[in-house]
């Protein structure tokens, strides 16, 4: 039998076994096998895998030693549910390198801002600068709110445009001098522009 240290260094695979103890006094500390697998498993389950916490690594240097290791930590990411969760939380900042995709997948341009479609996310113009507001409506009244900076003055006229290009009239209120409220009887789609 060759000595341990005699066997060759290699990369883990997941259905390598590993040879350990079952600390049972009742049983005499039995040797049992374990999967490198279904150790994996236990060290993500056992740092809030539970509350579906999605755990991270980071490099930790020990301050006395010096040595750099590896060490799984709580995160600040969680989902929603699993398995079929479609919600990813993160309780605290967030800083993106990249780009930011909406529904389509496209990223946008210099200027727009990221808005919501009621279904998802579309990338549109900055309506503090251009005075355009695009909506996608699908109730039965609906009433738009527009906060419009007072960069157009304090109660701009309002032309509303449907996404078919036709010019259509709402009943428009104006709530404050950077406010205002337009309701329609009828659910479309379109952009409100201020002028």
């Amino acid at each position: 039998m060759a000595i341990i240290y005699t066997y060759p260094t290699v990369v883990p695979e997941e259905s390598d076994i590993l040879l350990g103890t079952e600390k049972n006094a009742t049983l005499r500390n039995p040797t049992k096998n374990f999967e490198i697998g279904e150790i994996a498993k236990f060290i993500i389950d056992s740092v809030d895998g539970t509350s579906l916490d999605i755990p991270l690594f980071f490099d930790v240097t020990d301050p006395i030693t010096g040595l750099t290791q590896t060490t799984l930590v709580d995160s600040i990411m969680s989902q929603n549910a699993n398995p079929g969760g479609t919600i990813l939380t993160i309780t605290g900042n967030l800083s993106v390198t990249g780009t930011y995709s909406d529904s389509t997948g496209a990223v946008g341009t210099a200027g727009q801002i990221l808005s919501s479609t009621n279904t998802g996310t579309a990338w549109i113009n900055n309506a503090s600068s251009t005075g355009e507001f695009p909506f996608n409506a699908n109730t039965n009244p609906f009433t738009i709110t527009i906060n419009h900076l007072g960069l157009q003055g304090d109660y701009p006229s309002v032309t509303i445009v449907t996404t078919s290009n036709r010019v259509v009239f709402g009943e428009i209120n104006y709530t404050s001098t950077t406010q205002l409220t337009v309701t329609f009887s009828k659910a479309f789609s379109g952009t409100v522009y201020t002028n």
